[in-house]
Parts: C-alpha cells; structure tokens; sequence
C-alpha cells in the first residue's frame, strides 16, 4: 500500500529512508535458497523451482528504503539482482516451452499474481529478490517485481501509482486482445495497459472497479530483456 502522507508538502517532496534491521551475515558461496512456485494459467498447473543466492538477498535485505513513491523505480534497477532475475526470466521462458510470447508474458504474470497478499505493519517496499524469496508482499511490492520480471522479458512498463485508493499497479506497453475494451494510459506518446499484479483472475488491461482515479505514471529507464523476441 502506497503511504498516504508521502507526497508535496510547501514545494518539497517528502520521503523516508529507512534501514533493514537485518544485518548481512556471513555466507559461503555455496549458500542458496530454494523456492517452488505453483500456480494456475490457461487450466494448467504451473510449477516452477529455483534457486537463489543467499549471499544477494541478504544483501539486498540490507539496502536503504526510501517511501518516495515517486523514485520506487530505484527498486527495480538496483543493479545487484540484475544477473538473477535475468536469468529468472530466461528458465521461465524456457520451461514455458511452445507457448508464444503473449502467453508467456501472461504465464510470468500470473506468477506474480499468486504470490500471498501480505499487509505490512511496518510499511516499507521490498525489493524484487525479496518477494520471490519472502513468498508474500503487498501491491507496490508485486508491482515492483512484475515490473523488474515483465522489463527482463523485452516490455516497455511504468508504475501505475492510485494515490487515493493507496494502490500500485503496473502499465505495461502491449495490445492486448480486446485492447478497445481494455484499459489503457497515455504516456510518453505510447498506451500503456492496466496490470493487477496483486491478486490471480486478472488480465492484461482489466482494472479493479476499486481504482477509478488517475494515476501518477512513474516511467522507469529501460533494461537489456533476457532473450529477444
């Protein structure tokens, strides 16, 4: 949930940096993490298993926050996670097999999708390694990390941030099927379509009735895509 008191104040942004409370222990380079995620797309279940580095998302862990919603971009070109979830990506991909490219990127949203919904107590946004390890987050958290995921398959995307429903989604740069009854924003010359990434059953270009407001758009710099289309 976006903060409702982060915002303009006398001409000045505000914003709170915090720090994690959890130190980075030492680690081996053998250490890993493993995790399975399960889940549905197209009537099928989906599993998909792997393997992370300690060392990284402890490291991550540590990082400073900062609730500027406004700069949450920094969360997903921190350049420390840019080899793991390029190569996230690329075994997705891979495991997906025949399906073409809109399935795939519908598959890896979905992914998202079904990871728990969590409410912080203590608000602070997760960086992406973070979600997929921790298996929970909150709507700016698994919109940071379907931004991050969807930018490694090839997609142009931007945060979607509802400052009076205190909702984050994601826009993403596609036409879908159907795209004249989708809902879509104007942004840099280019439509970009609604993306719910906290919760299974929606797709591309369908918006909650909750989110009636205009967002603020937050355009993020773009990456290298893990395998070209």
């Amino acid at each position: 949930m976006i903060q409702p008191w982060v915002g303009v104040r006398g001409g000045a942004l505000l914003f709170l940096v915090l720090w994690s409370a959890f130190g980075v222990p030492a680690l081996g380079a053998s250490d890993v993490i493993a995790r399975t995620y399960t889940w549905e797309y197209a009537g099928q279940t989906w599993s998909f298993e792997y393997t992370f580095p300690a060392y990284e998302y402890h490291l991550q862990s540590s990082l400073a926050r900062t609730l500027d919603y406004t700069i949450y971009g920094v969360y997903i070109t921190d350049p420390l996670d840019d080899a793991i979830l390029r190569d996230f990506v690329s075994k997705l991909e891979m495991m997906a097999g025949d399906l073409d490219v809109w399935q795939r990127l519908n598959l890896l949203i979905t992914l998202v999708q079904s990871i728990p919904y969590a409410s912080e107590s203590c608000e602070y946004p997760r960086y992406p390694l973070e979600m997929l390890i921790d298996g929970q987050g909150d709507c700016e958290d698994a919109a940071i990390l379907t931004a991050a995921l969807v930018q490694y398959m090839g997609f142009d995307v931007v945060l979607l941030a509802f400052l009076l429903e205190h909702h984050m989604a994601v826009g993403i740069r596609v036409l879908p099927p159907q795209h004249q009854t989708r809902e879509s924003y104007a942004w840099n010359k280019a439509l970009y379509f609604y993306v719910e990434p906290t919760s299974p059953g929606w797709e591309i270009g369908e918006r909650p009735a909750m989110y009636q407001s205009q967002p603020v758009i937050i355009g993020l710099p773009p990456i290298v895509a893990a395998s070209s289309r």
